[in-house]
């Protein structure tokens, strides 16, 4: 997707003001065609300063930058169940600037924490974002209020029955599951607690109730995580690993999960949850073996059930995926505003742009041998043959599209996959060039 594509994501912005409105489209167009770069770099210093302006104004919010393109997912989601991917990231800005309402980081430097609800298709192909929100505390009762909260902004838009929460370790709190049980939302949620349970009549630990014997089996390509943009305590949680195969176990169960000491006042005893094991026998030396706990509302008795719930919690990968295209292809950490407000502007901002970077790079591997009209438009696609670095096949792929548009922003082929900053230049390029084939077509 170019520039103008990402402007489409905002053309129904309702700001109070239409010069605002019309302030947001061009910053629009211009973080888009480079987005790794900082705003001094973009703009010149009259649009600088109405960048400034723009961010900082009170009639501009978050929430209305962002409204656009929450609808366009909405549209792109309806039709189908879909999973929702959701996760926390934390933002850190470097010490030495004093920003009015951040939290307090390492070694001095401050924080804003996003909270990202990532809509998804069923070959995990990323749809947008639906829900949005920021934080700066630590209390854990407000983190676990606001997985259900967003949970719940979601199913609304969707329906309940056409939005599949999917959500990691954080989120596993009494109080989440049982409010997303009563509401009728479906989840996969994984366990961070061995929790005491029922099984039958057995009082266990959840652990030890889950059936060791193996009900099904499979091979899968683990994806590679890397400890890029992600804090002390997600990396030692979340291991790095490479890209690898896999040969994994499932098995499952119905529990009844009993009510802990902590649970608030208001939440019944027991709930009722299936809970499907995935878990990994052999793995290669130094990689850490999978072993998964699932939570979930979704039936667990047969193979196709146990496979389906991995592949629903496989899902949240994307999410770690469009986080990296925030940090790294839109350098959000590097934004120099003055005030949470204005940092959260910007980051509604950047949100589709890093959604369109991460739909070229999830493209690459997922359906690399599709036609390129799958993710490029036909005047693209000629401008793009005619300023590419190599010559273009007769009919060009997904592949071939990508690597070609990575090409003009400086990727070597011996570099392996693209990364999100010759993408984002690589755009930049073809943008600018599309720009001027539609100038000399609209003067002939």
């Amino acid at each position: 997707m170019t520039s103008q594509g990402i402007v489409n994501e905002f053309k129904s912005t309702k700001l109070r003001d239409e010069r605002l409105s019309k302030r947001l489209e061009q910053l629009a167009e211009s973080a888009s065609r480079s987005p790794e770069k900082s705003f001094p770099q973009l703009l010149d210093d009259a649009a600088l300063e109405g960048a400034y302006r723009f961010f900082g104004n009170e009639k501009v919010t978050a929430d209305a930058i962002l409204a656009p393109h929450i609808a366009s997912t909405i549209e792109r989601a309806t039709g189908a169940r879909r999973v929702i991917a959701h996760d926390t990231t934390t933002l850190s800005f470097r010490a030495g600037g004093e920003r009015v309402g951040l939290g307090e980081g390492r070694k001095g430097s401050q924080v804003l924490h996003a909270h990202v609800s990532l809509a998804v298709d069923e070959l995990h192909n990323p749809l947008g974002v639906l829900a949005l929100g920021t934080h700066v505390g630590k209390s854990a009762t407000e983190n676990h209020r606001r997985w259900f909260e967003q949970a719940e902004s979601v199913s609304r838009q969707l329906g309940k029955d056409a939005a599949l929460h999917v959500m990691d370790r954080e989120a596993d709190d009494y109080d989440v599951l049982w409010r997303l049980v009563e509401g009728g939302h479906h989840f996969v949620i994984r366990a961070q607690y061995d929790r005491v349970s029922e099984r039958d009549g057995q009082v266990g630990k959840l652990r030890e109730l889950v059936p060791n014997m193996a009900a099904a089996t499979r091979d899968v390509v683990v994806e590679e995580r890397t400890d890029f943009g992600r804090g002390q305590k997600q990396r030692t949680v979340h291991h790095a690993r490479t890209t690898r195969s896999a040969e994994l176990y499932f098995s499952g169960t119905t529990l009844q999960i009993r009510k802990p000491s902590s649970a608030g006042p208001n939440s019944p005893p027991q709930i009722s949850l299936n809970v499907v094991r995935v878990w990994e026998n052999n793995a290669p030396d130094g990689e850490k073996p999978i072993e998964w706990l699932l939570l979930t509302t979704e039936p667990s008795a047969t193979k196709s059930d146990l496979l389906r719930v991995a592949d629903y919690y496989r899902a949240r990968w994307v999410v770690e995926e469009y986080f990296k295209a925030l940090k790294s292809g839109c350098a959000i950490e590097k934004r120099q505003l003055e005030s949470r407000p204005s940092l959260e502007n910007a980051l509604a901002l950047f949100i589709p742009v890093a959604w369109s970077l991460l739909g070229l790079r999830t493209a690459l591997r997922r359906i690399p041998n599709s036609v390129a009209g799958t993710i490029i438009t036909i005047s693209q696609l000629k401008v793009l043959t005619a300023i590419a670095r190599s010559r273009m096949p007769l009919r060009p792929t997904v592949k071939d599209v990508v690597l070609a548009i990575a090409r003009l922003g400086g990727h070597l082929k011996r570099n392996g996959p693209p990364g999100w900053i010759t993408l984002a230049r690589g755009l930049d390029e073809l943008t600018k060039a599309l720009a001027g084939y539609r100038l000399a077509k609209s003067e002939m």
